[in-house]
């Protein structure tokens, strides 16, 4: 029960946030950075995406 009102409170603040034009701008920011990095095989270390997927294996 406590789960499910924690879930709805995140919930009900998200929805408040999708309204603000700042948030926006900045969650639409924060995803073309990660699809630039990985477009380019960049990881936040330096490294490349393909030798981690090559070890994850």
């Amino acid at each position: 029960m406590m789960e499910q009102a924690l879930n709805s409170t995140r919930l009900e603040l998200l929805r408040q946030r999708i309204n603000e034009e700042d948030y926006i701008h900045a969650a639409i920011q924060r995803l073309a950075h990660v699809l630039s990095n990985e477009l380019m095989g960049i990881t936040t270390e330096g490294g490349r995406n393909e030798q981690q997927r090559k070890r994850r294996k």
